[in-house]
């Protein structure tokens, strides 16, 4: 246990400079005549004892264990709310998504069924502007045509061998 000492050079009262400082003394100061000063009227203060204040009791350890459990379970119940919020926003996030890409499918579902509708009255038109006796085209006659004779068979290509394995080696190169 140590103890703190305070010495007041120019006060001549400890007491009252130890109250405008807000300390407290434990004992009070007693007042001595120094022989130094017996002739001048000075009086010398003694300095006062200051204690240690008692420390806190310790926990048992059961509370220890208890108090650690309650700090690791608020950390663990925090990580498990923090997860759940962000698998629900993935989840709210994928079905907007998903959401986002059906409309775009079936925004492209009748766009390709107009580009058929269209194709098809594209062709119809141009077949009947060639049966139009001003388009110029003359009917077809089986002695115009022209066949051609098939091509040579090519020879098959056969699947690549597989390349040589290398000799193994007599020993390990290394561990």
């Amino acid at each position: 246990m140590g103890f703190a000492v305070r010495a007041d050079q120019n006060k001549s009262d400890g007491v009252q400079s130890s109250r405008k400082q807000n300390l407290v003394l434990l004992h009070p100061v007693k007042k001595l005549n120094s022989p130094a000063s017996s002739g001048r009227g000075k009086v010398a203060a003694v300095p006062a004892e200051v204690r240690q204040l008692p420390t806190a009791p310790r926990l048992p350890l059961g509370l220890k264990l208890l108090v650690g459990v309650q700090q690791s379970s608020t950390v663990l119940t925090g990580g498990l709310v923090a997860t759940a919020l962000i698998v629900y926003s993935w989840t709210v996030y994928l079905d907007k998504s998903i959401a986002r890409s059906f409309q775009y499918l079936e925004a492209l579902k009748v766009s390709i069924q107009q580009v058929t509708t269209v194709n098809a009255t594209l062709k119809n038109n141009m077949a009947e502007q060639a049966e139009l006796p001003a388009a110029g085209f003359s009917p077809f006659e089986p002695k115009r045509a022209i066949f051609l004779s098939p091509a040579p068979a090519r020879p098959s290509v056969e699947p690549g061998l597989e390349p040589e394995r290398p000799d193994p080696l007599p020993h390990p190169l290394g561990y």
